[in-house]
């Protein structure tokens, strides 16, 4: 029981004084009916009677009888206004995911592995994390984003879920656009929003220092970051579209570094001496540098190199 109004009540009991409905019950101590909180047609919003709390999958509050009257009897928040800007949307993605990072233990733990330590990288590169089941409430209750405008920009998936849990997440800002990479072993490890990736990611700091090196990987780009190689630009992937193509070619730079996976396959190699061709005939001088077998640019300096190691690397680069 709830104490409101001098008189103890219920959960259930202000609801249906209210005028609320349960239209279907889930067991003995779970009703569900239409949310009084904003409009549906399809019962979202669940009551527990015996532990006196609430929570509608539609809007994604929940809470107990004090939060749901400040929200019914409070006319500036009885609805949450819907918003449909889509960079609005995303900044407020981005900011949310950075929020979660320093309270994801296992998501540090990550970043350790791979080598990625400086908080001054982590910050410039706005790294975040999502928690699973957190970000779809956050929006609404926040920012008044509905889950359909959150669908819409490929932020949920069909299951209606955060299409971006257990994943780093790093913000795409000039294409309006997130990549997301699983921290867990043995799940689909790349995601993206389904809109193009944009340019070389760390294009617009690399211009400022000639001779970009080219990575395939953000965690590759952080760590060369980290370790005084602020030129590096990452790919998001082994081979680049028309835009990134044109910026190496179409640039002042006439020289370009490119440092792909040595893959046991042999696929990030192939993947260099191609594209290490196709820069030489637009006139750009390309060079490519070698790794052990194995590895990428991340796992290297993660394994002990030193920045050292990697500029004798540079300058052992060949055609």
């Amino acid at each position: 029981m709830n104490l409101c109004a001098g008189t103890q009540i219920s959960l259930f009991d202000y609801l249906l004084a209210r005028g609320w409905k349960p239209v279907r019950g889930s067991g003995r101590d779970e009703v569900a009916g239409l949310c009084p909180l904003h409009q549906e047609t399809r019962p979202s919003f669940y009551v527990n009677r015996r532990k006196q709390l609430f929570y509608c999958h539609g809007c994604g509050r929940g809470g107990g009888l004090a939060q749901l009257r400040q929200w019914l009897e409070t006319p500036a928040l009885s609805r949450v206004q819907p918003r449909q800007d889509l960079s609005g949307l995303l900044e407020a993605t981005y900011q949310f995911y950075q929020q979660q990072l320093p309270l994801c233990a296992d998501a540090l733990v990550y970043l350790r592995q791979r080598g990625i330590e400086s908080p001054a990288v982590i910050e410039s590169l706005r790294i975040g994390f999502a928690p699973p089941a957190c970000l779809r409430a956050y929006l609404w209750q926040q920012f008044g984003f509905r889950s359909s405008d959150l669908r819409a920009a490929g932020l949920l998936n069909v299951r209606g879920c955060d299409g971006f849990f257990r994943c780093l997440t790093f913000p795409l800002e000039e294409a309006a656009s997130l990549y997301g990479r699983s921290i867990d072993q043995g799940s689909w490890r790349h995601r993206f929003l389904p809109r193009s990736k944009g340019g070389l990611y760390g294009w617009k700091q690399a211009q400022a220092f000639g001779s970009p090196i080219v990575v395939e990987g953000v965690l590759d780009l952080a760590a060369l970051w980290q370790a005084g190689f602020p030129q590096t630009v990452a790919a998001l992937g082994s081979h680049l579209n028309p835009l990134q193509f044109a910026q190496l070619a179409g640039g002042s730079c006439r020289r370009v570094y490119l440092c792909f996976d040595a893959d046991r396959n042999g696929r990030g190699q192939s993947a260099a001496r191609q594209l290490s061709a196709q820069l030489r005939e637009a006139g750009v001088e390309a060079w490519r540098v070698e790794l052990p077998t194995g590895s990428d640019p991340a796992s290297l300096f993660a394994a002990g190199a030193s920045a050292q190691d990697f500029q004798r690397r540079l300058e052992r680069a060949r055609p």
